[in-house]
């Protein structure tokens, strides 16, 4: 055509032929022209093409008709007919059908149109992240989709076109001369899918399918619940061909741009698979399929953007096309089709029964040598491996292991199959996955640790496939791989004749970390009989860099085959793997222990304790019948922790989580000093402190050299919220009075006393609101609360005003509830009680106000400066005492003091610790004056039978020392800075964060719908908690709303820690689900 037509053009065809009047606008298009038409009815696709695209138009629409029949899953636009704007399905049923298509004039060239519903949302190409649950819902929909236009037929569908897949091969071939770059890389991948789907051709079941399930094509509603499916559109290129091609062209637009692109090609086969069975010969044909569609891709668009090079639709995906053809070509496809495999419900090795190895003819080493085994615990969560640091000097492992098998007698020391390991640190374990960084933990081979030299023998009769030196840091070093027949026979025998070979049937042994005699003991093509020698065990200075062990693993594939893969290595083969890959690699590397010649019962099998995915289930399952409902899981996948190190977490597959919420571990998790400082007083002495002990003298002495006077004295006890407990207790029995006033959204423990205490918990879920004994006066929210920065009000008259609310609050407890205090007491006890010095007083009085400095539930709040100055003196004019509660915000954690209540410049009366003082280990305090103790000294004894006890006391001594000795108040406040600043920036154009906020290594970010009004937005920071966590973050939730994202890590989170922290938050602020809302 000579004409093109425009936005105008488009509007004035659509409000003719269609009765449809609205704005137009242009949306993506190949061969047609397609336009968005806003219409009072809802909006519609407008599509425009040239008289000789009629047929494809007719197809199109008769398709599109065909399928109003089919079922809810089948999610795709309606037809909507010339001459009205309803759906077609909503006309009333006529005896002839209505027309679908349409003509006009455009300039004096004649013009055809079509029209159908248009579906909201955004193409799967716009989404982030790429849900793997809204692709399974795309296998789904395909196989509806396919099942329902199994019957349907058009002369069309045997057009000739070039998205045919089984004729994709000679498109490809014929236009290879069009590509002006990447041309070897096509014509191999050609080749070799070709190779691999060439034996599957005549299995596979045909169908007409949609043909085109791009991520342009599938529509998706981003939501904070989870994006889900919206539709399918564009039925251009429907064509009757090859089921399973349905189901590769899908996978190939969703498997770009992802670091583990298989992963999503697997959630669409596992989401056909669920309606659909996919068969054996399918599962076979995928990837070659993906790798045909990738190929012709580039190639048919190659020479489209020459002949349109405005067409910027052409082009849209050319780069990850490429770039998914070249991880494709660095891609094991066996491997590929066994996770397929696994997605469809299959066994993911299909020929992992057929090379199970037979009973060992010898043992892999000498008998006296397996006669007294020691398995050596290597595992994640280990109780008998050392402090990883200890592990960091050169042989201190070697000597570790050493050490363990002399502890046992033993003769031999084994490493478990299946076990999850934090031991593989080499840059080779780790890789990006799709949901941020993972490693590969889970190791699968069978370790015997023996000295260096001893012999390495072949339990079966076999051929040398392989001798080789991986001579990488943390690889196998000198490495053997034999190949054995299924009926490799005992000592001395011969392999089959046929077993010279490297690429026969059979199944494959290899040997890892020998010594470099090795290298010269064997030639490929030797034949090994059973018990032969193959090799020695290598030393640390050649193995690898482990201690001196022989890995030993069944490989039930041909490791030697390369099947095209660009830059194989041919001579190693993974023995450790991703644990949501296990199932996988199990197929490929079967457990060895029934080949090793070990005593029975030495290794037991892998089983529910083992894997890391069934232990979780049974614990889940188990807590829920043994434990109170009450009590609380984070995220809604919880985790299972093993291990913590630092600032980070580990789950029992060895994933590594970074704690940015724990503020307990607080010089952090697994720390050495703490530990050691446990263990060693533990084993000399714990007892109470009714008998003299130097620890507890010597902690109080190091904690009041952080305090100014006249705070001088210490009470040792257990948790914080025995602290806040005795700490009221002491205020009450100083002042004669009982009323408490507390801050709107504080909490202050756990125990009923506290519970009265902590607003956040007596006005909340299962509360009983306020005694008569509590008075309650508002946050100082500076953000949102009564009295608000930037409103024209100083600092100082935010402190005074909400100091004077406290004023108003003790008033109340010091003057009111006349009537709650006759409500008690009928009419004549008021008349005898009258006069008596027991009688009721008006109200309870004030004893004591409690408040953090900075408030932790109420979503890391700061008062404004003065404010506790301010509000100190209100409530001793009133008689009380003044509590500062320093259990979440204390020991440096605010970077510019030691304590939160330094930052307001204010000495309270009582100061009361918790969480951090032990890094976990349950000690607490309370400090206070002279004056307030000896009141406290009534002739009551006070006494606690585990405050105070000498292991407490040497674990808080140790915390005290870390957090000098490393200087951590000053760390905390450096990093928190920058990460304050950090996180300012990357939330300054995000207008649902309202406020960044906080000191030190105590930060909040609060949601709100939209800054000018601030209400909360509690779903928002549910979404990035959980995400976060996906991703390896952990983050939580604070606040009165749920609407503040708590930061608090352990002190020793450092630059690195809020890089990575940084990285997610932004990542996760710029996902679809949170930009679709604000927008």
């Amino acid at each position: 055509m000579n004409h093109r037509p425009t936005p105008g053009d488009a509007r004035t065809i659509a409000r003719r032929l269609f009765g449809v009047d609205g704005e137009a606008a242009p949306l993506p298009g190949e061969f047609d022209w397609n336009y968005r038409v806003r219409g009072s009815a809802g909006d519609f696709v407008l599509k425009l093409g040239s008289p000789g695209r009629r047929p494809v138009f007719e197809l199109i629409t008769t398709a599109l008709i065909h399928l109003e029949g089919s079922g809810p899953g089948v999610r795709v636009p309606r037809v909507v007919p010339p001459g009205g704007a309803a759906p077609r399905s909503a006309i009333a049923e006529v005896a002839a059908p209505r027309p679908t298509i349409a003509e006009a004039d455009l300039r004096g060239e004649p013009i055809i149109a079509c029209a159908c519903t248009y579906i909201d949302g955004i193409p799967l190409a716009e989404l982030r992240p790429r849900s793997m649950a809204v692709l399974e819902s795309l296998g789904a929909l395909l196989a509806e989709l396919d099942a329902a236009l199994t019957d349907f037929d058009h002369p069309a569908l045997a057009r000739d076109f070039p998205w045919r897949m089984e004729t994709a091969a000679g498109t490809v071939r014929a236009r290879l001369g069009d590509l002006a770059t990447g041309r070897d890389l096509v014509a191999a991948t050609l080749e070799r899918a070709v190779r691999r789907l060439d034996p599957v051709r005549g299995d596979l079941p045909s169908s007409t399918i949609h043909n085109d399930a791009n991520d342009y094509n599938v529509i998706v509603v981003p939501s904070l619940e989870g994006a889900r499916l919206a539709g399918l559109i564009d039925f251009g290129d429907v064509v009757r061909g090859w089921r399973v091609a349905e189901i590769a062209v899908a996978a190939t637009y969703a498997m770009m741009g992802l670091p583990d692109p298989l992963e999503a090609g697997c959630a669409i086969v596992r989401g056909y698979a669920s309606v659909a069975p996919v068969s054996e010969a399918e599962c076979t044909a995928i990837v070659p399929i993906v790798a045909l569609r990738l190929c012709l891709s580039v190639c048919v668009q190659a020479a489209e953007m020459r002949r349109q090079p405005d067409n910027a639709y052409l082009a849209v995906s050319q780069e990850p096309a490429w770039e998914l053809l070249d991880t494709l070509a660095r891609t094991d496809w066996r491997i590929a089709e066994f996770r397929i495999r696994e997605a469809a419900g299959l066994p993911p090795n299909p020929g992992l029964a057929a090379v199970t190895p037979p009973g060992p003819a010898a043992s892999v080493m000498a008998p006296d040598v397996l006669a007294r085994p020691h398995t050596i615990d290597l595992s994640v969560g280990s109780p008998a491996l050392p402090h990883p640091g200890d592990l960091l000097p050169e042989g201190a492992l070697d000597r570790w292991v050493v050490a363990e098998m002399a502890a046992h007698g033993a003769t031999v020391g084994v490493g478990r199959y299946g076990e999850a390991r934090l031991l593989y640190d080499a840059p080779d374990f780790h890789a990006p996955g799709n949901d941020g960084p993972e490693a590969r933990t889970i190791h699968l081979g069978l370790d015997l640790f023996a000295p260096p030299g001893t012999p390495v023998h072949s339990p079966l009769a076999g051929v040398v496939v392989s001798v080789a030196d991986n001579d990488r840091p943390r690889d196998y070093g000198p490495t053997v791989i034999l190949r054995h027949e299924p009926g490799a026979a005992g000592p001395g025998s011969e392999p089959a004749a046929d077993a010279t070979s490297p690429h026969e049937p059979g199944f494959h042994t290899l040997y890892g970390h020998l010594d470099h005699a090795t290298l010269a003991h064997l030639e490929p093509g030797s034949h090994i009989g059973a018990g032969d020698v193959i090799g020695w065990l290598g030393g640390a200075d050649v193995n690898g860099g482990w201690p001196p062990h022989l890995h030993f693993q069944v490989i039930a594939l041909d490791p030697l085959c390369d099947d095209g893969i660009e830059g194989a290595d041919l001579h190693n083969f993974p023995g450790v793997a991703l644990q949501r890959l296990r199932t996988v690699w199990e197929s490929v590397l079967p457990d060895p222990a029934a080949l090793a010649g070990l005593p029975p019962g030495t290794v037991t099998a892998t089983g529910a304790d083992d894997d890391p995915v069934l232990r979780k289930r049974d614990l889940a399952a188990k807590r829920t019948t043994v434990l109170g409902s009450s009590l609380s899981l984070s995220y809604d996948d919880p985790i299972h922790m093993v291990r913590g190190l630092g600032a980070y977490l580990y789950d029992n597959a060895a994933r590594r989580y970074l704690d940015t919420v724990n503020n307990v571990p607080h010089v952090g998790h697994g720390n050495r000093r703490v530990a050691e400082a446990i263990a060693r007083q533990s084993r000399l002495l714990n007892t109470n402190t009714r008998y003299l002990h130097g620890e507890i003298v010597a902690l109080a002495d190091e904690l009041l050299a952080h305090f100014p006077a006249p705070l001088e004295v210490v009470f040792l006890v257990c948790s914080g919220s025995e602290a806040n407990e005795l700490a009221l207790r002491m205020a009450r029995n100083h002042t004669g009075n009982d009323g408490v006033v507390c801050l709107e959204g504080g909490y202050h423990g756990n125990t009923g006393g506290l519970v009265e205490v902590s607003q956040y918990k007596f006005d909340g879920p299962g509360g009983r609101g306020p005694s008569d004994r509590v008075a309650v006066a508002p946050m100082p929210d500076v953000y949102r609360g009564r009295y608000r920065r930037g409103e024209g009000l100083t600092d100082d008259e935010l402190a005074r005003r909400y100091a004077g609310d406290v004023a108003r609050a003790a008033t109340r407890l010091a003057a009111s509830d006349v009537a709650s205090a006759a409500a008690r007491l009928d009419a004549g006890d008021m008349a005898r009680a009258a006069g008596r010095p027991d009688a009721p007083r008006p109200g309870p009085g004030v004893a004591a106000f409690i408040a953090e400095p900075i408030l932790s539930c109420g979503g890391q709040i700061e008062p404004p400066p003065g404010y506790l100055d301010a509000a100190f003196r209100h409530i001793r004019r009133a008689g009380g005492v003044c509590i500062a509660d320093e259990v979440q915000v204390g020991f440096g954690r605010v970077g510019d003091a030691f304590w939160g209540f330094e930052l307001q410049v204010v000495v309270p009366d009582i100061v009361t610790l918790g969480k951090p003082m032990g890094n976990g280990h349950p000690v607490a305090a309370v400090v206070t004056t002279r004056e307030i103790a000896d009141s406290f000294a009534n002739g009551m004894e006070y006494f606690s039978t585990f405050g105070g006890n000498p292991v407490s006391c040497a674990a808080a001594r140790a915390v005290l020392a870390e957090i000098r000795d490393r200087g951590l108040q000053e760390h905390a406040r450096t990093v928190g800075g920058a990460l304050l600043r950090g996180l300012r920036e990357i939330t300054s154009d995000h207008p649902i964060v309202g406020d960044v906020r906080g000191r030190g290594l105590f930060l909040g970010i609060e949601f709100v719908r939209d800054r000018a009004s601030r209400e909360p937005f509690p779903e928002a920071c549910s979404y990035l908690v959980n995400r976060a966590r996906e991703m390896g973050v952990l983050l939580s939730v604070d606040g009165p709303a749920h609407n503040v994202i708590k930061i608090k890590p352990p002190l020793v989170f450092g630059e690195a820690e809020a890089g990575l922290l940084l990285e997610t938050l932004a990542a996760v602020l710029n996902e679809s689900a949170l930009l679709g809302f604000v927008k």
